[in-house]
């Protein structure tokens, strides 16, 4: 399959007034979420998923948009049936809604929606760093305190050797990934998250496992908030 570039924003993909997003930052995001589960040759569907959810995900559009199977198989250089494809794995992410007489259409996160998806994160992100704990390398730990605000989640995800939670949380975090993206534009929460981050991993390297699930608990609810806020304030604008 010959492919065009990464899909830009314009109308009838995303947004036409989308910035371009950051190829590098995205690519090392989804390896993140997905390279678990990676095959060695990608598909069609798989090469338009990635795209389409990187343009998704990096897109910082909050407003509900139309999804053209069209546009994007143009764009990418391959049929409407693998866009099709990649954009029904994406309604079953949470990303993308699908309307049987209106096509696709991206998903508008909800104050509720933010809470559901939140509280779960919480829940599993510390079952999983609870597994993870007897598994975890010192060195792999110290090893984090310099590294991308997302490394360390993935980390303790990963060692959690329990599949099933994995996989369900890749899917979530899809989901709140774009907040995450937003975060980093903010440097005084990009630098208290880091910190979070660091209470975290010396509490392993102590190996207080409790007072580690303490804080990650506490760091996943400052993220809430933020975006929480977030919302509030774009309602207030465009109100």
């Amino acid at each position: 399959m010959k492919a065009k570039s990464s899909v830009e924003p314009e109308e009838g993909s995303i947004n036409s007034n989308a910035h371009v997003i950051d190829e590098n930052l995205s690519a090392e995001v989804f390896e993140l979420l997905w390279g678990h589960d990676r095959i060695a040759i990608p598909t069609a569907v798989d090469y338009a998923y990635e795209q389409i959810w990187k343009q998704l995900v990096f897109s910082n559009e909050r407003k509900e948009q139309r999804l053209s199977d069209v546009t994007f198989a143009e764009k990418l250089g391959v049929s409407r049936t693998p866009v099709r494809q990649s954009l029904e794995r994406l309604v079953q992410d949470g990303l993308v809604r699908s309307d049987p007489r209106r096509g696709f259409w991206t998903r508008v996160f909800t104050v509720q929606d933010i809470h559901e998806i939140y509280d779960l994160r919480s829940a599993l992100e510390v079952l999983a760093l609870r597994l993870a704990a007897p598994r975890l390398d010192p060195e792999d730990l110290r090893s984090q305190l310099d590294l991308l605000y997302f490394r360390l989640h993935t980390l303790l995800i990963r060692a959690s050797g329990n599949s099933r939670l994995i996989n369900y949380l890749s899917t979530l975090r899809s989901q709140f990934s774009m907040f995450q993206i937003k975060d980093t534009m903010y440097p005084q929460r990009m630098e208290a998250a880091l910190d979070d981050h660091e209470k975290i991993l010396l509490a392993l390297l102590e190996e207080n496992i409790d007072k580690a699930a303490g804080f990650l608990a506490e760091h996943i609810a400052h993220a809430k908030a933020h975006v929480l806020a977030d919302i509030f304030e774009e309602q207030e604008t465009s109100s």
